[in-house]
């Protein structure tokens, strides 16, 4: 996954070839691979998903969290149509903002005619406005 990272202090930095991760052992056991695998891929999604919170973090506005957050949701599906993977406490932990400030924010952003919502389902009704109001 792409990140960059700094040392704070001299340090020495290891490289491991892939095939020691997640080549099979001495014994050839396919499970062993399978498991390395599913291993890798849940620390780099878990990589992954710190890596989309600290750019939520450079963003200044509530409002442009949200609206950065529902217009990653919809270039994922291509539909206006959006069911979050997220409830409200998640996301208001994952944008890092509080949940009443960020549900009030989403009031507005419904009486305004940007989005309409329903629990974890959202409706895009203006998509210009969102991208308008987002950090993208």
């Amino acid at each position: 996954w792409p990140a960059t990272v700094q040392a704070h202090e001299a340090c020495e930095v290891l490289f491991l070839p892939r095939g020691k991760i997640v080549g099979e052992c001495d014994k050839m056991c396919s499970w062993h691979r399978i498991l390395i695998q599913n291993f890798l891929k849940i620390i780099s999604e878990r990589a992954m998903m710190l890596n989309k919170k600290v750019e939520y973090l450079t963003i200044k506005s509530m409002r442009g969290k949200i609206c950065t957050y529902l217009l990653e949701q919809y270039k994922k599906t291509g539909d206006k149509n959006i069911i979050l993977p997220l409830n409200r406490n998640e996301l208001s932990d994952f944008l890092n903002v509080s949940r009443p400030s960020m549900s009030r924010e989403m009031r507005k952003m419904k009486d305004e005619g940007v989005i309409d919502f329903h629990l974890t389902e959202f409706e895009i009704l203006d998509l210009e406005a969102l991208k308008y109001m987002s950090d993208l």
